[in-house]
């Protein structure tokens, strides 16, 4: 083999390992570009999931672990005779009329003037939840919120017999304007509780009566609950009110 032809074969060679060099090289650049884009993508969904759970009340903050185990099972808000089969707990169709246009609705600050009177009387209305604590302990529901206005807890209903049928304010027969009761779910003598703690399994129904400060609630349309149960995150859900009768 000739001089000439030597160098030609390393030469060769010579490409050839820098081609090979050149492809790692490629496929170490594909890959950490991979790696960039895989990061960024994660972290941009991490800021939109945030945005996204915090603004959205249809379902529950999994930003707080507690409320995971807090369930909504049932509600009821309509114009009916017997809210979730609570034959004493009444919303009036005649009291509940938009005075603008006719539309049935929940009545809040319309009722103001005799707010702690039942909705047949010209009352405020009610609303009923049905909620079960699916946790391993004990929660404790300090107050809950209506469209963005509190309500907290009646002790005035604390071991008395539940019944709306007439009226009879500050009694604890029934929550007052702007508080609420909880019930048992079971028993054909509902005796409210005396306590706001809800034990671990324990299914009840949580009696709210609309206060003057809440407005009123065009049927068909969505309601924002919150919950306050200790944690550092308020429980969220968004509801539709009911129909008329």
């Amino acid at each position: 083999m000739n001089i000439n032809n030597k160098l030609n074969l390393n030469e060769k060679k010579k490409n050839s390992r820098l081609k090979n060099r050149r492809g790692i090289t490629d496929i170490i650049s594909t890959m950490m570009l991979m790696a960039v884009t895989v990061t960024g993508a994660s972290t941009l969904t991490y800021f939109v999931n945030d945005v996204f759970v915090s603004g959205n009340l249809g379902t529950v903050s999994t930003l707080d672990s507690s409320s995971l185990n807090l369930l909504l099972l049932a509600y009821d808000t309509r114009d009916s005779s017997s809210l979730l089969k609570l034959i004493d707990v009444d919303n009036d169709i005649a009291n509940g009329m938009d005075p603008e246009t006719s539309a049935p609705m929940l009545c809040g600050y319309s009722c103001a003037g005799a707010s702690n009177q039942i909705p047949e009387s010209g009352g405020t209305e009610f609303i009923v939840l049905q909620i079960q604590n699916n946790g391993l302990n004990s929660i404790f529901l300090h107050n809950m919120a209506i469209n963005n206005v509190l309500h907290s807890w009646d002790s005035l209903t604390a071991n008395v017999i539940l019944n709306a049928v007439t009226s009879d304010p500050l009694s604890g027969k029934y929550p007052a304007d702007g508080m609420f009761s909880i019930l048992p779910v079971g028993s054909s003598q509902i005796i409210q509780k005396d306590r706001i703690e809800i034990e671990n399994g324990e299914i009840v129904n949580i009696l709210v009566k609309l206060g003057p400060d809440n407005s009123d609630i065009n049927l068909n349309k969505g309601i924002n609950v919150s919950l306050n149960v200790g944690g550092p995150h308020l429980t969220k859900f968004l509801i539709n009110s009911g129909d008329a009768r």
